[in-house]
């Protein structure tokens, strides 16, 4: 199975191309309506573009919503620094490959990891995020079949589950779609 199926043509009208590495020639397009990435928040809508005088300047403000009745209000120069438009299909499969790698689990202790996790969280990077998703779930998997009552941490699985979920906002509008692809590109190396 390839990338999962997108829920509607419109998104698939929005969604990220160009150079083949997630971002158009020109940028982020910022149009109401367009689906972007917001780093460590996930995947949005621009639900509004308006003039607004901020400090004695008039400003033109981008509101942004998020996942959880989230939203975001920033001056669109901030958005074209912060917001990024969604995968192409190109990076897809560099996240494909990235999730099906036979990596080497670090050994470095929970709190190095857990920096390292949490830096790649709010990066936002797809990669950096999938790295996140390929090494909780291996670490995961390591524990269960040494047959202890060991899980990954409460702390650790929080972390890997924010991966997981603002990785699979980028991949497929239906979460249970996309859990699914992700689950299948990690059973190519279990």
């Amino acid at each position: 199975m390839g990338r999962p199926a997108r829920a509607s043509a419109s998104f698939d009208r929005r969604h990220g191309e160009g150079r083949g590495d997630g971002y158009s020639d020109q940028g982020v397009r910022l149009a109401v309506g367009d689906v972007v990435v917001y780093a460590a928040h996930g995947v949005g809508r621009v639900a509004a573009r308006e003039k607004r005088v901020v400090l004695g300047a008039a400003r033109e403000i981008l509101v942004l919503e998020l996942a959880g009745g989230l939203s975001v209000t920033m001056p669109v120069e901030r958005a074209r620094e912060l917001l990024r438009p969604l995968l192409s299909e190109a990076d897809v499969r560099r996240v494909q490959a990235t999730l099906r790698e036979d990596h080497t689990l670090s050994e470095d202790v929970w709190l190095k990891r857990r920096k390292d996790t949490q830096v790649k969280l709010a990066g936002g990077d797809p990669l950096g995020l999938a790295e996140v998703v390929r090494d909780c779930a291996h670490r995961e998997q390591r524990l269960i079949a040494k047959r202890t009552r060991s899980r990954l941490s409460p702390s650790e699985r929080d972390l890997y589950m924010r991966a997981r979920r603002l990785l699979s906002g980028e991949i497929g509008l239906e979460p249970a779609e996309a859990d699914a692809w992700i689950e299948e590109q990690l059973a190519v190396t279990a």
